[in-house]
C-alpha cells in the first residue's frame, strides 16, 4: 500500500506541476495574442529573427526576443537556433491567429489576464469580513475580452443561434421590434440590424463604454434601424413605456451573472408582447456537481464563475441568488417556467453555450 501510496502521490504531483506550468505558457500566448504577435508572424510567412518580428509589430526587440524564447521552448513556435530564427508553421495560424475567423484558443488564454485583474478582490471576498462581491466597473478588461471573442465566435454574420431556428428567423422576417439585453459594444445586434433592415432593433447595457461603443459601431455600418440604451432594459420607466413593446427579447451569457435573475425574467415578460419570444443563451452545464464531473471544460467554467460571474452578482446591497456561471439547465428550465414561459426547444449554440427558445405564456 505505502508503494503504491508513494506513486499516486507522484503521479498527483506531476500533474499539478504541468498544470502550473501550462498556466504561465498560457500568460505567453496570451501577450503574443494581445499584442498581435502571432498575426504577425503569420504575415511574414518564414523565419524571421527577433528585430524582424519585432519591427514588423511595432514593439521592443528585448521583450520580444524573450517572448519567443518562451514560446520556442513550449512549442508553440518553431525557433531555428542556428540561425537565430523563429516561424510560425500554418497549421497553427487558426489556433493562435485573430486574422480569417481564427484565434479563439488564443483568446481563450487571453482569460487568464482578464480574470487576474480582480484576483486580490476575490481573495478578499472569500474572507469572512471581507466584501460580498465585486462591482462590474472593477472588471476593465471585461468589455474589450468579450468583444474580441464575440466578434471571433461570430466571424462578420448574425448570430446562429436567432437565423438558424425557424420561428425566430420568421420574426426577423417580419418588421418585428427586438431587444438585445445586455448588448456589450453591440457587435452582435449591429450585425443584425445590417442583415434585416426592417426590423426594429434595440440594445441596452449598464455599461457606459459599451454603450458608447455600439453606439459608434451603429453609426460606423450607418444602421438606420438599431438604436443604444444605457440602463436596464426591465425598469422601461428609464426611457419609455417598454411594456408589452417588444416581438423578440434575447439575451448571452447575462442571466447567471444578475443577483435577482428570477425578477429580471419576470421584467423580460413585461416587456414582451403577448406573443412574443425570448431566446435566453447560457452556459451549457447541468445544476448537479455530480453531474458536470466528467464533462470537458468544467474546470474552466467554474473557475471563471468564482471569479467573475459569483462575484458580480454578490456586488450589490440587496438580496442575490448568487447562481454562478454553472446555474445549470435545470435550473434554468424551472426559472423560466416560474417566470411564465414555455422553453419549447433547447439546443447547443457553440462548445461552451446553450439555447434556450421560450414562448411568453398568457
Amino acid at each position: 500500500m505505502a508503494a503504491n501510496s508513494d506513486a499516486s502521490a507522484a503521479d498527483f504531483e506531476k500533474r499539478i506541476n504541468e498544470i502550473a506550468v501550462s498556466g504561465f505558457t498560457s500568460l505567453g500566448i496570451a501577450a503574443g495574442s494581445a499584442l498581435g504577435l502571432f498575426n504577425t508572424m503569420a504575415t511574414l510567412g518564414e523565419a524571421k529573427s527577433s528585430t524582424e518580428i519585432a519591427d514588423a509589430a511595432g514593439l521592443k526587440e528585448r521583450y520580444v526576443r524573450e517572448w519567443l524564447a518562451a514560446m520556442a521552448v513550449a512549442r508553440i513556435v518553431e525557433a531555428d537556433l542556428e540561425n537565430n530564427t523563429f516561424y510560425l508553421p500554418p497549421d497553427r495560424h487558426r489556433a493562435l491567429c485573430t486574422t480569417g475567423g481564427g484565434g479563439a484558443l488564443a483568446l481563450k488564454c487571453e482569460g487568464i489576464p482578464w480574470l487576474s485583474e480582480v484576483y486580490k478582490d476575490a481573495m478578499e471576498c472569500f474572507k469572512k469580513d471581507g466584501p460580498r462581491g465585486i462591482p462590474h466597473q472593477k472588471y476593465t478588461l471585461d468589455p474589450p475580452f468579450c468583444d474580441k471573442m464575440s466578434s471571433i465566435q461570430l466571424g462578420g454574420k448574425s448570430p446562429k443561434y436567432l437565423t438558424d431556428h425557424e420561428e425566430i428567423k420568421r420574426i426577423l422576417e417580419t418588421s418585428s421590434v427586438i431587444c438585445d439585453i445586455g448588448c456589450g459594444s453591440g457587435s452582435a445586434l449591429c450585425l443584425l440590424a445590417r442583415d434585416f433592415p426592417k426590423e426594429e432593433f434595440h440594445g441596452t447595457d449598464l455599461m457606459e463604454d459599451c454603450v458608447a461603443k455600439a453606439k459608434s459601431r451603429a453609426a460606423s455600418m450607418q444602421l438606420s434601424n438599431i438604436t443604444f440604451h444605457l440602463g436596464d432594459a426591465v425598469k422601461s420607466a428609464e426611457w419609455e413605456d417598454w411594456r408589452l413593446k417588444f416581438d423578440l427579447v434575447y439575451c448571452r451569457d447575462l442571466v447567471h451573472d444578475l443577483p435577482r435573475p428570477d425578477l429580471f425574467l419576470k421584467g423580460v415578460k413585461d416587456i414582451l408582447k403577448d406573443d412574443g419570444y425570448l431566446v435566453m443563451v447560457d452556459i451549457a452545464s447541468h445544476s448537479k456537481l455530480a453531474d458536470n464531473m466528467d464533462a470537458p471544460m468544467t474546470s474552466f467554467l467554474y473557475t471563471i464563475s468564482l471569479f467573475r460571474c459569483l462575484p458580480m452578482s454578490l456586488a450589490g446591497d440587496g438580496e442575490s441568488m448568487a447562481l454562478g456561471m454553472m446555474w445549470g439547465r435545470e435550473r434554468a428550465l424551472e426559472m423560466l417556467a416560474e417566470a411564465g414561459f414555455d422553453c419549447f426547444h433547447t439546443q447547443k449554440s457553440d462548445m461552451h453555450d446553450e439555447a434556450f427558445y421560450c414562448r411568453k405564456l398568457k
